[in-house]
């Protein structure tokens, strides 16, 4: 019987969707928790669009400096863990001018997220819906 591995510590995946016009549209996700990450990209990559998936924030913030490939949208979770999701808004602005960074928490109060300086475009609490996600990343690219 062969044993199974353990996964990585760390995941970085390209999704790519069918055939649509919205295939060119990249949207980074951010979750430490590679579950909810990876159901967070497949509901975006339903929708039409390529996802890059990370459940490492150093991993992610360093992509998001290089800025290439470069992300129209950027869906992270609030709690990361080793970084929250204000640090990777934060450095995503200063890289990747006109990014749409979209928030999404089951732990942020909203009077918390109303005082502090960094601000994502849009916030949607946990737990997350299809439509929401999908519904907020439509809203973020048509503004």
């Amino acid at each position: 019987m062969l044993a199974r591995s353990q996964p990585p510590a760390s995941r970085s995946r390209l999704i790519m969707p069918a055939d649509s016009a919205k295939n060119s549209i990249l949207i980074y996700v951010v979750d430490d928790n590679p579950l909810l990450g990876e159901v967070t990209a497949q509901i975006i990559n339903t929708a039409g669009y390529q996802t890059r998936m990370f459940t490492n924030p150093i991993e992610a913030n360093g992509a998001l400096e290089k800025g290439e490939p470069k992300p129209q949208v950027l869906v992270t979770d609030f709690d990361l863990g080793k970084l929250v999701g204000f640090d990777l808004i934060n450095t995503t602005r200063q890289n990747i001018p006109g990014i749409k960074p979209l928030l999404v928490s089951g732990t942020v109060d909203r009077e918390v997220l109303a005082k502090h300086p960094v601000q994502p475009d849009k916030f949607i609490p946990k737990p997350l819906k299809a439509d929401d996600i999908i519904g907020g990343v439509e809203e973020l690219l048509a503004g």
